[in-house]
Protein backbone atom coordinates (compact mmCIF):
# COMPACT_ATOMS: atom_id res chain seq x y z
CA UNK A 1 0.00 0.00 0.00
CA UNK A 2 2.97 2.32 0.51
CA UNK A 3 3.65 2.26 -3.22
CA UNK A 4 0.10 3.54 -3.73
CA UNK A 5 1.21 6.87 -2.29
CA UNK A 6 4.64 6.88 -3.92
CA UNK A 7 3.63 6.05 -7.48
CA UNK A 8 3.04 8.72 -10.09
CA UNK A 9 -0.03 8.46 -12.30
CA UNK A 10 0.98 8.37 -15.99
CA UNK A 11 0.17 11.53 -17.93
CA UNK A 12 -1.79 9.50 -20.49
CA UNK A 13 -4.15 6.85 -19.14
CA UNK A 14 -5.07 3.98 -21.44
CA UNK A 15 -7.94 2.06 -19.93
CA UNK A 16 -7.16 -1.04 -21.93
CA UNK A 17 -3.80 -1.21 -20.15
CA UNK A 18 -5.50 -0.75 -16.77
CA UNK A 19 -7.85 -3.63 -17.55
CA UNK A 20 -4.86 -5.90 -18.22
CA UNK A 21 -3.19 -4.77 -14.96
CA UNK A 22 -6.42 -5.52 -13.06
CA UNK A 23 -6.64 -8.94 -14.69
CA UNK A 24 -3.01 -9.72 -13.83
CA UNK A 25 -3.67 -8.84 -10.18
CA UNK A 26 -6.69 -11.13 -10.01
CA UNK A 27 -4.88 -13.99 -11.76
CA UNK A 28 -1.71 -13.86 -9.63
CA UNK A 29 -2.41 -12.18 -6.31
CA UNK A 30 -5.95 -13.53 -5.91
CA UNK A 31 -6.36 -16.86 -7.71
CA UNK A 32 -2.69 -17.85 -7.83
CA UNK A 33 -2.01 -16.92 -4.21
CA UNK A 34 -5.23 -18.55 -2.99
CA UNK A 35 -4.30 -21.88 -4.59
CA UNK A 36 -0.73 -21.34 -3.37
CA UNK A 37 -1.85 -21.12 0.26
CA UNK A 38 -4.24 -24.06 -0.18
CA UNK A 39 -1.37 -26.10 -1.61
CA UNK A 40 1.04 -25.20 1.21
CA UNK A 41 -1.60 -26.11 3.78
CA UNK A 42 -2.11 -29.55 2.24
CA UNK A 43 1.32 -30.46 0.84
CA UNK A 44 3.84 -28.33 2.74
CA UNK A 45 6.19 -25.61 1.56
CA UNK A 46 8.89 -27.73 -0.12
CA UNK A 47 6.59 -29.88 -2.27
CA UNK A 48 4.20 -27.04 -3.11
CA UNK A 49 6.94 -24.62 -4.10
CA UNK A 50 8.67 -27.25 -6.22
CA UNK A 51 5.52 -28.00 -8.21
CA UNK A 52 4.60 -24.34 -8.49
CA UNK A 53 8.06 -23.82 -9.93
CA UNK A 54 6.56 -25.16 -13.14
CA UNK A 55 4.90 -21.78 -13.75
CA UNK A 56 7.53 -20.87 -16.42
CA UNK A 57 6.11 -23.73 -18.51
CA UNK A 58 2.66 -22.14 -18.43
CA UNK A 59 4.06 -18.65 -18.99
CA UNK A 60 6.01 -19.81 -22.03
CA UNK A 61 3.02 -21.72 -23.41
CA UNK A 62 0.65 -18.77 -22.98
CA UNK A 63 3.25 -16.34 -24.36
CA UNK A 64 3.59 -18.52 -27.46
CA UNK A 65 -0.18 -18.82 -27.91
CA UNK A 66 -1.22 -15.24 -27.19
CA UNK A 67 1.66 -12.85 -27.90
CA UNK A 68 3.71 -14.85 -30.39
CA UNK A 69 6.95 -15.41 -28.44
CA UNK A 70 9.07 -18.15 -30.01
CA UNK A 71 9.84 -21.41 -28.19
CA UNK A 72 13.54 -22.25 -28.55
CA UNK A 73 15.27 -25.60 -28.05
CA UNK A 74 16.64 -24.45 -24.68
CA UNK A 75 13.12 -23.48 -23.62
CA UNK A 76 11.85 -26.94 -24.55
CA UNK A 77 14.69 -28.74 -22.74
CA UNK A 78 14.34 -26.53 -19.69
CA UNK A 79 10.62 -27.23 -19.58
CA UNK A 80 11.32 -30.98 -19.67
CA UNK A 81 13.62 -30.60 -16.66
CA UNK A 82 10.88 -28.75 -14.83
CA UNK A 83 8.36 -31.49 -15.59
CA UNK A 84 10.79 -34.20 -14.42
CA UNK A 85 11.39 -32.15 -11.30
CA UNK A 86 7.68 -32.23 -10.53
CA UNK A 87 7.65 -36.01 -10.99
CA UNK A 88 10.63 -36.48 -8.65
CA UNK A 89 8.98 -34.25 -6.07
CA UNK A 90 5.80 -36.32 -6.16
CA UNK A 91 7.72 -39.60 -5.81
CA UNK A 92 9.99 -38.29 -3.07
CA UNK A 93 7.16 -37.01 -0.90
CA UNK A 94 6.22 -40.55 0.09
CA UNK A 95 2.55 -39.64 -0.33
CA UNK A 96 1.95 -40.67 -3.91
CA UNK A 97 -1.81 -41.29 -3.90
CA UNK A 98 -2.48 -38.27 -1.71
CA UNK A 99 -0.41 -35.96 -3.88
CA UNK A 100 -1.99 -37.41 -7.02
CA UNK A 101 -5.29 -35.89 -5.97
CA UNK A 102 -3.89 -32.74 -4.37
CA UNK A 103 -1.41 -31.84 -7.10
CA UNK A 104 -4.20 -29.86 -8.77
CA UNK A 105 -3.70 -27.07 -6.19
CA UNK A 106 -0.04 -26.19 -6.92
CA UNK A 107 -0.52 -26.79 -10.65
CA UNK A 108 -3.51 -24.44 -10.70
CA UNK A 109 -1.43 -21.85 -8.85
CA UNK A 110 1.39 -22.28 -11.39
CA UNK A 111 -1.04 -21.87 -14.29
CA UNK A 112 -2.55 -18.70 -12.84
CA UNK A 113 0.89 -17.24 -12.13
CA UNK A 114 2.03 -18.13 -15.65
CA UNK A 115 -1.04 -16.57 -17.25
CA UNK A 116 -0.63 -13.43 -15.16
CA UNK A 117 2.89 -12.89 -16.54
CA UNK A 118 1.55 -12.77 -20.09
CA UNK A 119 -1.38 -10.52 -19.19
CA UNK A 120 1.00 -8.26 -17.24
CA UNK A 121 3.38 -8.03 -20.21
CA UNK A 122 0.50 -7.00 -22.49
CA UNK A 123 -0.48 -4.30 -20.01
CA UNK A 124 3.10 -3.01 -19.85
CA UNK A 125 3.30 -2.72 -23.64
CA UNK A 126 0.27 -0.40 -23.42
CA UNK A 127 1.30 1.51 -20.27
CA UNK A 128 5.09 1.11 -19.77
CA UNK A 129 5.04 2.02 -16.07
CA UNK A 130 6.01 -0.89 -13.80
CA UNK A 131 5.16 0.79 -10.48
CA UNK A 132 1.77 2.00 -11.67
CA UNK A 133 0.97 -1.48 -13.01
CA UNK A 134 2.02 -3.11 -9.74
CA UNK A 135 -0.20 -0.75 -7.73
CA UNK A 136 -3.23 -1.37 -9.96
CA UNK A 137 -2.68 -5.12 -9.76
CA UNK A 138 -2.34 -5.04 -5.96
CA UNK A 139 -5.44 -2.88 -5.48
CA UNK A 140 -7.52 -5.13 -7.75
CA UNK A 141 -6.34 -8.19 -5.81
CA UNK A 142 -7.22 -6.59 -2.47
CA UNK A 143 -10.66 -5.56 -3.75
CA UNK A 144 -11.40 -9.05 -5.10
CA UNK A 145 -10.40 -10.65 -1.79
CA UNK A 146 -12.67 -8.26 0.12
CA UNK A 147 -15.51 -9.05 -2.27
CA UNK A 148 -14.94 -12.77 -1.73
CA UNK A 149 -15.03 -12.41 2.06
CA UNK A 150 -18.15 -10.24 1.83
CA UNK A 151 -20.05 -12.65 -0.45
CA UNK A 152 -19.06 -15.78 1.49
CA UNK A 153 -19.38 -14.12 4.91
CA UNK A 154 -16.01 -15.56 5.96
CA UNK A 155 -14.55 -12.52 7.70
CA UNK A 156 -14.54 -14.52 10.93
CA UNK A 157 -11.86 -16.79 9.44
CA UNK A 158 -9.41 -13.91 9.49
CA UNK A 159 -8.35 -14.15 13.10
CA UNK A 160 -4.54 -14.18 13.14
CA UNK A 161 -2.84 -14.68 16.47
CA UNK A 162 -0.55 -12.01 17.88
CA UNK A 163 2.41 -14.26 17.14
CA UNK A 164 1.45 -14.85 13.51
CA UNK A 165 0.80 -11.20 12.63
CA UNK A 166 4.50 -10.31 12.41
CA UNK A 167 5.10 -13.18 9.98
CA UNK A 168 2.18 -12.11 7.78
CA UNK A 169 3.44 -8.52 7.77
CA UNK A 170 7.00 -9.60 6.91
CA UNK A 171 5.63 -11.88 4.19
CA UNK A 172 3.58 -9.01 2.77
CA UNK A 173 6.64 -6.75 2.60
CA UNK A 174 8.70 -9.41 0.81
CA UNK A 175 5.87 -10.13 -1.64
CA UNK A 176 5.47 -6.41 -2.37
CA UNK A 177 9.16 -6.02 -3.18
CA UNK A 178 9.02 -9.11 -5.38
CA UNK A 179 5.86 -7.83 -7.09
CA UNK A 180 7.46 -4.49 -7.98
CA UNK A 181 10.64 -6.23 -9.14
CA UNK A 182 8.65 -8.59 -11.36
CA UNK A 183 6.80 -5.73 -13.06
CA UNK A 184 10.09 -3.90 -13.63
CA UNK A 185 11.67 -7.01 -15.16
CA UNK A 186 8.70 -7.66 -17.45
CA UNK A 187 8.76 -4.06 -18.65
CA UNK A 188 12.18 -4.65 -20.27
CA UNK A 189 12.42 -8.43 -20.80
CA UNK A 190 10.64 -11.33 -22.49
CA UNK A 191 7.97 -13.23 -20.58
CA UNK A 192 9.75 -16.55 -21.07
CA UNK A 193 13.04 -15.37 -19.54
CA UNK A 194 11.52 -13.41 -16.65
CA UNK A 195 9.09 -16.21 -15.75
CA UNK A 196 11.90 -18.75 -15.91
CA UNK A 197 14.05 -16.76 -13.50
CA UNK A 198 11.13 -16.34 -11.12
CA UNK A 199 10.70 -20.10 -11.33
CA UNK A 200 13.91 -20.50 -9.32
CA UNK A 201 11.92 -19.80 -6.15
CA UNK A 202 11.72 -23.53 -5.17
CA UNK A 203 15.44 -23.42 -4.36
CA UNK A 204 14.95 -20.57 -1.89
CA UNK A 205 11.83 -22.20 -0.46
CA UNK A 206 13.69 -25.45 0.07
CA UNK A 207 16.63 -23.76 1.80
CA UNK A 208 14.43 -21.64 4.06
CA UNK A 209 12.16 -24.58 4.86
CA UNK A 210 15.18 -26.62 5.85
CA UNK A 211 16.43 -23.81 8.10
CA UNK A 212 13.11 -22.76 9.64
CA UNK A 213 10.69 -25.68 9.28
CA UNK A 214 12.82 -28.78 9.55
CA UNK A 215 10.55 -30.17 12.31
CA UNK A 216 7.47 -29.77 10.10
CA UNK A 217 8.60 -30.35 6.51
CA UNK A 218 9.73 -33.66 5.01
CA UNK A 219 12.90 -33.58 2.90
CA UNK A 220 13.55 -36.83 1.06
CA UNK A 221 16.37 -37.13 -1.45
CA UNK A 222 13.87 -37.23 -4.33
CA UNK A 223 12.28 -33.97 -3.18
CA UNK A 224 15.71 -32.32 -3.18
CA UNK A 225 16.47 -33.83 -6.59
CA UNK A 226 13.15 -32.54 -7.89
CA UNK A 227 13.95 -29.02 -6.70
CA UNK A 228 17.38 -29.16 -8.32
CA UNK A 229 15.87 -30.37 -11.62
CA UNK A 230 13.36 -27.53 -11.62
CA UNK A 231 16.02 -24.92 -10.92
CA UNK A 232 18.28 -26.43 -13.62
CA UNK A 233 15.38 -26.18 -16.02
CA UNK A 234 15.02 -22.52 -15.14
CA UNK A 235 18.75 -21.96 -15.75
CA UNK A 236 18.67 -23.70 -19.15
CA UNK A 237 15.68 -21.60 -20.25
CA UNK A 238 17.14 -18.29 -19.17
CA UNK A 239 20.83 -18.62 -20.09
CA UNK A 240 21.01 -20.70 -23.28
Amino acid sequence: MTSLFLTRIPTEINYHGIIFFIASGILASTLGRMFNFMSIERLGVAVSSSIMGSNPFFAILFAFLFIGEKITLSTFLGTLLIVFGIIFTRIGSGEGSRISSLIVFPLAAAAFYGASSVVRKIGLTIIPDATFGAVIGSVSSFASFMLYFFVTQKFQLFQPSRRSVKYFVFSGIIISVGWLSMFSALSVGNVSVVAALIGANPLFSLLLSFLLLRDVERFGSMVVLGCIAIVLGVVVISIF
